[in-house]
């Protein structure tokens, strides 16, 4: 039975580690600037549980706009409640195109629609925008759907999704995720848990 159990522990420790941390938004083509002078971003679904780690920017905010040294992002529900929010400087730590900062982790559901964006205290701003009608493409994890652009003029506030942009996105936020273990996997951890409740002896 302890032998059991110590398999049911090491296909959990496995488990995590082939989850692994994952990038929403990982790449894109046929990109125009757009300015911007509110929150701008994007609204997404999630094809499962997954958990937010780090929010972060793509790098080339700061090509874009060279006399800004910080931008906001900040992740919503569609209640318009701010999950979690997080300043990000030209110094963040960079993995790939985006610069990132840890957060207090946040678990997103599949169902719900959720609005990512970001904002720059220095007034007009530029980000690349990404849309289908003229050929762009946007290359998200296979768990982020539903994209669509979003946007809200003024301050640091909940992007609204603007109707008609299905596939697009104004590429300035980006966040990391962990997804977490899928329905198959903690229904044989269970059974096995149950074998060891149990004193089975499956060897």
């Amino acid at each position: 039975m302890r032998f059991l159990l110590s398999i049911v522990m090491l296909a959990v420790v496995c488990s995590a580690r082939a989850q692994g941390t994952s990038q929403a938004i990982l790449g894109y083509t046929n990109a125009i600037v757009g300015l911007f002078s509110g929150t701008a971003g994007w609204t997404f679904q999630v094809t499962n549980a997954v958990t937010v780690t780090e929010l972060g920017c793509l790098a080339n905010f700061f090509v874009y706009n060279p006399t800004a040294n910080q931008v906001q992002v900040g992740l919503w529900a569609s209640d318009h409640s701010l999950l979690a929010s997080s300043s990000i400087s030209p110094t963040n730590a960079q993995v790939d195109l985006s610069l990132y900062d840890s957060i207090a982790p946040v678990l997103l559901t599949p169902g719900q629609t959720y609005h990512i964006g970001v904002y720059s205290p220095g007034g007009l701003f530029g980000l690349d925008a990404v849309t289908p009608t003229i050929g762009g493409l946007v290359f998200a994890s296979t768990h982020i759907v539903s994209l669509a652009a979003a946007y809200s003029p003024g301050g640091f506030s909940w992007p609204a999704m603007e109707a008609g942009t299905i596939g697009a996105a104004y590429l300035g936020p980006n966040f990391r995720y962990v997804p977490e273990p899928s329905s198959i996997v903690l229904f044989g951890l269970g059974v096995l848990w149950l074998a060891v409740r149990r004193g089975f002896k499956l060897l």
